[in-house]
């Protein structure tokens, strides 16, 4: 009989092959999972038969891989319909969205990603960058994930720099100076600003409760203005939200 060690060693091995399906990645064969995973090509055979049997992959015979099941969209709806967290933020989100004319996103960290639980467009030209809730990104480049390191201490950060570590090995130097900068900007102000994407501009907040998960929430637009005119319109606005959310929370929790 398994012991429970190697069940729970083969539920998390599952859990990575389920990971490596990303957006534009319609199927991946055990091979390609293999290399992704870094797992053993027999272990994911395994692991991916099983998967199916389950319900959470697809065989997709046509291309000898495999693709997500819908099983995991109704996961994916159910995690964010029941999110305790952004169902009290959205009103306040929407509103300050529209009355500024900014995205507004609210995010929690996944590994070395952020993933939007929701985003709000309202900005000009908001439409050349589609963005949706479940998209991931890096939190090595961007505002929001450079806030959410800025709460770690001691060993957690230490973990997790070094996995953004092997991550962007190549272009390393350059990406910790603007992480160790937002990380104090966001100490000294309580929010950073980042432009990781061509005149896209995000300024972005932790959202740090009492009894839940740190999340992380911004604005951004589309525009030709400089990083510092930017900061100076919405730092404010952007930690006035802040407040409003974490005090709603609180309050109701």
């Amino acid at each position: 009989m398994p012991s429970q060690a190697t069940d729970n060693r083969s539920l998390v091995r599952g859990l990575e092959i389920l990971r490596a399906f990303r957006p534009g990645i319609d199927v991946l064969t055990n091979s390609e999972l293999a290399e992704r995973t870094r797992l053993p090509r027999s272990t994911v055979s395994r692991l991916t038969g099983t998967l199916v049997r389950a319900g959470f992959l697809q065989h997709d015979a046509r291309h000898g891989g495999y693709r997500l099941h819908a099983t995991v969209l109704g996961l994916a709806h159910a995690m964010r319909s029941g999110s305790y967290i952004l169902n009290h933020a959205l009103d306040a989100m929407q509103n300050a969205g529209k009355q500024l004319r900014v995205n507004v996103g609210l995010a929690i960290p996944d590994q070395d990603d952020m993933i939007y639980l929701d985003t709000l467009r309202f900005g000009p030209n908001a439409s050349l960058r589609k963005v949706v809730s479940g998209q991931r990104v890096p939190i090595a480049l961007t505002s929001l994930g450079r806030a959410y390191i800025s709460t770690l201490r001691g060993q957690e950060r230490r973990i997790l720099m070094k996995q953004l570590k092997e991550r962007h090995e190549r272009d390393w130097a350059e990406i910790r100076p603007d992480i160790d900068r937002c990380i104090a900007e966001v100490h000294e102000s309580g929010c950073c600003i980042a432009s990781w994407q061509p005149q896209v501009i995000a300024i972005s907040a932790p959202l740090v409760f009492s009894n839940d998960p740190t999340h992380v929430l911004n604005m951004s637009l589309f525009t030709q203005r400089s990083i510092e005119a930017v900061r100076a319109d919405l730092a404010p606005e952007l930690l006035r939200l802040r407040d409003i959310i974490v005090a709603t929370v609180e309050q109701a929790g």
